[in-house]
């Protein structure tokens, strides 16, 4: 998840993970679902006031499992008001620091942030705007040292190794003859090869090893944008709606740090966020009660992408086995088993396209010595996740024919090759209903109770066109699981897929499961409670309180279902580690019949969402009067 987050970094609170935060912004949720990143960053000049509550918060928020961290957005006012900024960094303002040669031009930067604000009437006293904007550009130099073979090594020529045995002559017993003078004839190279290496760069100094030196540009781009509109009907009737927007681009020449990728130059990423987010809400005050009706939406896109995207290099060279869909095309990954960098292309991507439509209803009655407070809160998700795993394919040379990693790989002899089959995307949908009611109890004039019982409901992950399946380890021997319609029927693109099932197989109808392949949630209650007493005439205040917080995972854990048989298949094929006589070359090994076992990517059919219990208390005393 840390990779994709643009939106800046996230606080982890009371020893919980970062994604268990709630995000409001003028009570709309701003989190994607697919692994709980913060997608809209309001700008400082745009907020109005913030709070976080890192515990004990009433039964009226949940969702999550971990600190509240609420924030309301800046409204208009009758007069006309405005600001801008800008923050601007440059490499000719910066020293060199104790290691930088002090010959040597400092490293390129160039960061500029900036932005304005403006609010004010549109009817004087009635109808107001405010408008935000914020923007980064940020260019700043990369510096990474990789091992790439040398031109005469990349030709064949292995004069400076140990024997390289050719595997044409080579028996069963491991016995073959070495190529004359140690140079492989240019005629057997294989052709798929020598071509991926017109992309691998050449070395830059004369050392066998971290011998290339790239610099190379990390760009990051940023644009936000907020529009609110509030009006007031009558002293207690008003509306507002606000309209903000969040896109991040960003080029990552060596792939990203937060997956320890060192991705030799010309197999880079580019990430990039476009987040949508719209609030509207109405309030309506009368003698001794509230009502708030609030509506919240949000689309984000965006991901990870190869910079090589739709480079159709398997028709160029014949490589086979590997996908065919634009989407996922370009450079296989190739390992030589540490004697240089990977090269290629990252055998993994995620993209999503997610939307959520969300409804807000509270109610408050002040009764004295009573201020109750009720309401229910309703959620839609519309989850559309990609991630098409080794698409492109990746091979293993292990020196196992010649004795040299790399010239296994010049001759196109791969001891290992797997590729993805399949996607690995989902079209969900997923519903929740949350329910609270809440008591803040004014017992005396020196202390208050606060008791509150939140209900939530989330209905479980369901794909629309039944595209997930599960494995029942219940059963003896196990079995497949095959999401499917009430009448049994399972989705058409499993057919090709399913003779490569180990196992037998049913239908969730079958089996009695429902269709998202995990057992209906169980009734799930969360109560709050806490208290403020005051003493020694107001100098001292005891707090305590206990409260349940629901959590509701990522829906990254639950893409496992659509990384399975039969509608996603990591085929592997191993050469066995004793034969010396190659059977197949780079181009062709991904037809044969995959030798890996099959390994499902499973979540336990009852599988119980977490929650955490918090109960703390404190005293506070004023030692000197003010």
């Amino acid at each position: 998840g840390e990779a994709l987050q643009q939106a800046g970094p996230l606080p982890n609170v009371g020893g919980q993970r970062s994604g268990h935060n709630i995000y409001l912004l003028d009570g709309a949720k701003v989190t994607d679902e697919l692994f709980n990143n913060l997608v809209i960053n309001p700008s400082v000049d745009s907020i109005q006031e913030f709070k976080i509550q890192k515990s004990q918060y009433p039964a009226e928020f949940g969702g999550k499992a971990s600190a509240l961290i609420n924030v309301a957005t800046r409204a208009g006012a009758n007069t006309l008001r405005g600001s801008l900024f800008e923050f601007f960094r440059h490499d000719r303002f910066d020293a060199h620091n104790f290691f930088d040669p002090q010959n040597q031009p400092l490293p390129p930067l160039r960061q500029n942030q900036f932005g304005g604000a403006l609010g004010g009437p549109v009817v004087r006293e009635r109808s107001f705007f405010f408008f935000s904007y914020e923007g980064q550009r940020m260019h700043r130099s990369l510096t990474r040292t990789f091992s790439v073979p040398t031109a005469a090594v990349r030709g064949g020529d292995f004069s400076g190794s140990g024997a390289i045995c050719d595997p044409l002559t080579a028996t069963t017993t491991g016995v073959c003859t070495p190529f004359a003078n140690n140079r492989i004839p240019v005629e057997r190279l294989d052709p798929l090869a020598v071509s991926f290496l017109e992309h691998v760069p050449l070395p830059t100094s004369a050392a066998a090893l971290q011998n290339l030196t790239s610099i190379q540009p990390q760009d990051k781009d940023m644009d936000q944008f907020s529009l609110r509109l509030d009006h007031r009907f009558d002293s207690g009737h008003q509306i507002f709606a606000r309209v903000s927007t969040f896109d991040a681009d960003e080029v990552q020449p060596f792939g990203s740090s937060s997956l320890q990728e060192t991705l030799v130059p010309g197999f880079g990423r580019t990430l990039n966020t476009k987040a949508r987010n719209a609030a509207v809400s109405h309030t309506h005050v009368s003698n001794r009660f509230l009502n708030e009706l609030r509506f919240g939406w949000m689309h984000v896109t965006g991901g990870q992408v190869s910079e090589n995207r739709g480079v159709d290099f398997a028709s160029q060279v014949g490589l086979q086995g590997v996908t065919r869909d634009p989407r996922d095309m370009g450079y296989p990954q190739i390992s030589t088993r540490g004697l240089y960098s990977v090269f290629g292309d990252p055998t993994s991507f995620t993209y999503r396209d997610n939307q959520h439509f969300e409804l807000y209803e509270n109610v408050l009655f002040d009764r004295g010595a009573h201020r109750i407070k009720f309401g229910g809160y309703y959620f839609h998700l519309q989850f559309r996740p990609e991630q098409p795993d080794n698409a492109r394919g990746a091979f293993t040379y292990t020196g196992q024919f010649t004795g040299n990693a790399f010239a296994d790989f010049l001759l196109g002899y791969p001891a290992t090759a797997v590729t993805g089959i399949g996607r690995g995307d989902e079209n969900a949908r997923t519903n929740w209903v949350h329910l609270f009611a809440q008591d803040d109890w004014r017992v005396r004039s020196n202390l208050t109770v606060n008791l509150g019982l939140r209900y939530e409901y989330n209905q479980h992950m369901r794909d629309e066109a039944n595209r997930l399946s599960s494995v029942d380890f219940e059963t003896p021997g196990g079995r497949y699981v095959i999401a499917s319609d009430d009448d049994g029927v399972i989705n058409s693109d499993a057919t090709d897929l399913l003779p490569l099932i180990p196992v037998p197989y049913v239908t969730s109808a079958d089996a009695g499961w429902d269709r998202g392949l995990l057992s209906p949630s169980e009734l799930r209650l969360a109560p709050r409670t806490g208290f403020a007493l005051s003493f020694d005439r107001d100098r001292a205040v005891v707090r305590g309180g206990y409260g349940i917080f629901l959590n509701q995972w990522a829906y990254s854990v639950q893409t496992a279902f659509a990384r399975n048989l039969p509608y996603f298949f990591t085929r592997q094929v191993d050469v066995p580690t004793t034969q010396r006589v190659p059977s197949f070359q780079t181009r062709n090994i991904l037809t044969a019949d995959p030798t890996g076992v099959v390994a499902p990517n499973i979540m336990d059919h009852a599988y119980a969402v977490e929650y955490t219990q918090t109960w703390s208390g404190g005293l506070q005393y004023e030692v000197l009067p003010s």
